[in-house]
């Protein structure tokens, strides 16, 4: 072969090289845009599972139904993390190596979102975590953010109703021995104790448990005037709701967030009567996001979301990195920005505020059981 030809042959190797590159770089950008999801859709918090995946599915089908991002597919990768440490720590390394996801919504449980958040700090990754309101997870990185308040403001709210309205002055606590429910009581008793109330009763029991009996006939034989629930499993606040129905115990009773469940409430609303509680004021009737966010869940899957606010934080939460993915691109660090600076945002879950210590901001009120319906408590 010739210099002149060798020199060519080079030249057409150089410029196929450069058109596969040119080629692949342009199929990445107009590929979809990735989003990782992990939430516990299987063991025993999936019917928080189920809730998140319909909420970020309906958010998704809109967002792509209305063009996409900036002319992109949405795509949704989902990852269970059973609401544990280890299966979400295999979830996110798996979307963050394998996937080469750069945002993941999740997780949707404070065992999930604590393991992720290591990760998704060391990696650069934007966590946008939900449903999760442990204390554990204020100031957990640059990249770490949550939608969620604090769960200990509920306990505040619960301890001064229960001393100052209801002139309580002995307690029972009974609490899941978990992130999420252990602060709520430690704060709960906290309070009540400052306030001149005791605490007679302070029980906790392991996330396997569902026979409460022993506990609970403990409690109805003490002195009490009200008790605290704070549960993390659904599953496990509907058996303590039965079993104090079957035991006759008839105290005053506080829940926490998670206690108030609309589809349990639907089905046993005798259990819940007069149940006192507070979380963030979600208003489905009034709020239009609200309204067309419930409106919308129940056409499409039969029910109301059974979780209020936390199923429409899911679906806020897709379309709020969204916008971020629209004003910013791919760019994480501007991303990282635009969650640290979010300033009352209007979702359907309400408006949404992230703090210096990147936890979410929320209006709490407290709220009572009344002919099984969730009413303003006045």
């Amino acid at each position: 072969m010739s210099k002149t030809a060798k020199i060519i042959a080079g030249l057409v190797v150089v410029v196929v090289i450069v058109l596969l590159i040119v080629s692949s770089g342009k199929k990445s950008e107009t590929g979809p845009i990735k989003i990782g999801v992990i939430g516990p859709f299987s063991g025993d918090a999936a019917s928080y599972g189920e809730a998140v995946k319909n909420g970020v599915a309906i958010a998704a089908d809109e967002i792509n139904k209305a063009g996409g991002i900036n002319g992109k597919k949405l795509e949704i990768i989902f990852e269970d993390g059973k609401c544990n440490s280890k299966d979400a720590t295999s979830a996110a390394n798996k979307l963050v190596q394998a996937d080469g996801v750069k945002i993941i919504l999740g997780g949707h449980c404070t065992p999930e979102s604590a393991a992720i958040a290591p990760i998704a700090e060391a990696n650069k990754v934007i966590q946008l975590a939900a449903i999760t309101s442990s204390p554990v997870m204020s100031s957990r990185g640059q990249y770490v953010f949550r939608t969620t308040s604090v769960s200990t403001v509920q306990s505040t709210i619960n301890a001064d109703i229960a001393i100052n309205k209801l002139k309580g002055k002995n307690f029972a606590v009974l609490f899941e021995q978990t992130d999420y429910a252990r602060p709520i009581a430690e704060q709960f008793k906290t309070d009540i104790e400052s306030k001149g109330g005791v605490v007679k009763i302070y029980e906790g029991f392991t996330p396997e448990t569902n026979d409460f009996k022993t506990i609970l006939a403990k409690i109805k034989s003490a002195d009490v005037d009200a008790i605290l629930l704070s549960p993390q499993r659904p599953d496990a606040a509907l058996n303590i709701m039965k079993q104090l129905k079957e035991l006759g115990v008839k105290k005053q009773l506080f829940g926490n967030d998670i206690t108030i469940n609309q589809t349990f409430i639907d089905q046993s609303p005798e259990f819940y009567e007069g149940m006192i509680f507070a979380g963030p004021n979600y208003d489905p009737i009034n709020n239009p996001k609200s309204k067309k966010f419930n409106d919308d869940y129940k056409n499409a899957f039969g029910f109301v979301p059974p979780f209020g606010i936390f199923t429409a934080e899911s679906y806020d939460g897709v379309y709020i990195i969204a916008d971020a993915i629209a004003k910013y691109g791919m760019d994480v660090d501007k991303i990282k920005n635009y969650l640290a600076n979010l300033k009352n945002y209007e979702g359907a879950s309400g408006k949404i505020t992230i703090n210096e210590k990147h936890d979410g901001v929320r209006d709490y009120v407290a709220k009572v059981i009344k002919s099984g319906k969730i009413e303003l408590y006045k």
